[in-house]
């Protein structure tokens, strides 16, 4: 059924999806502000995190499986960082929290920004 998906498909679509996301942090900075802050206070929020980026993780990692080119090496070590990141917010949420704090994370949400574009124009490029 994935054969008819193309590994250029796979670039072109976490690509949009990681630059979709770093432009979303400028233009509804207060909305991502809101957000962390509901994280880092709620442990329970964690679980969630862990159960949406799961099946992502597993989608990359079984069904793309492509170490040929720069673009497909830079999607896989996304996988596999999603997979460690589920796994610990499903395993150790307390562990996410203990990490994190709001100020620092509000004072560095341009940064993620930034990555998320730069991420995104990465895979849509190589």
């Amino acid at each position: 059924m994935f054969d008819l998906i193309t590994d250029d498909q796979f670039l072109l679509f976490f690509g949009a999806f990681y630059l979709v996301l770093g432009v979303s942090c400028f233009f509804a900075k207060n909305t991502w502000e809101e957000f962390i802050a509901l994280f880092v206070d709620n442990d329970a929020l964690s679980l969630v995190m862990g159960i949406l980026i799961l099946p992502i993780a597993l989608f990359i990692i079984f069904f793309y499986d492509n170490w040929e080119s720069l673009g497909s090496i830079v999607l896989m070590v996304i996988g596999y960082l999603a997979l460690l990141k589920s796994l610990v917010l499903l395993m150790k949420p307390s562990l996410i929290q203990g990490l994190l704090r709001k100020e620092f994370v509000k004072k560095w949400l341009w940064l993620d920004g930034l990555s998320g574009i730069a991420l995104g124009l990465a895979l849509l490029v190589l």
